[in-house]
């Protein structure tokens, strides 16, 4: 039986071998563990609100994902700040929650995972509106995965990656700029 849980930073830190194991299976994008530690996931754990959402089948880690409080002043948050229109960043960029992650095991998907995973980390937000990068390809499971918990895209930072939005509190501006 699946486990699904929410962890915060301090708790996180005894998940960190796992979560290395599986982030390099699923994207291998950082050279080596050493590098991931440092680079991406000792200053993520070190954010206002960071949490970690993972999925176990007993010891074994099918899926994980995190998050914390974007702000501008950091990398990605300044990125779609340069790189997309003035009166859409300003509504949304800042005190967001930020999906930073998503990976399920490739043997493990197709089960809901991903989207267990995903719904723990949004349903903490309160009514903080959510930001994510990912695919532009409509055809990923991914971009489908964020679609169908009402996701919508929000700009490109460049030809194949999108940004996404979710909303926080009951829209009051049109699609796409609301708050």
């Amino acid at each position: 039986m699946t486990s699904v849980d929410l962890h915060d930073a301090d708790a996180a830190a005894g998940h960190a071998d796992a979560v290395w194991r599986l982030y390099d299976a699923v994207f291998g994008d950082r050279p080596d563990e050493a590098v991931w530690r440092e680079e991406l996931w000792e200053r993520h754990r070190t954010r206002d609100g960071f949490r970690l959402a993972t999925a176990y089948d007993g010891d074994a880690l099918l899926g994980f994902g995190w998050c914390y409080v974007g702000e501008r002043g950091q990398f990605w948050s300044d990125l779609v700040v340069d790189t997309l229109p003035r009166a859409l960043t300003d509504a949304w960029v800042g005190g967001h929650l930020e999906v930073v992650d998503l990976a399920v095991d490739p043997a493990a998907r197709g089960r809901g995972t991903g989207g267990r995973l995903l719904d723990l980390m949004t349903a903490s937000r309160g009514t903080r509106r959510g930001l994510l990068g990912t695919s532009a390809d409509e055809d990923d499971p991914a971009v489908r995965l964020y679609r169908s918990r009402g996701w919508v895209t929000l700009g490109l930072l460049s030809g194949d990656v999108q940004v996404m939005g979710l909303a926080g509190s009951a829209p009051t501006q049109p699609a796409g700029l609301a708050d």
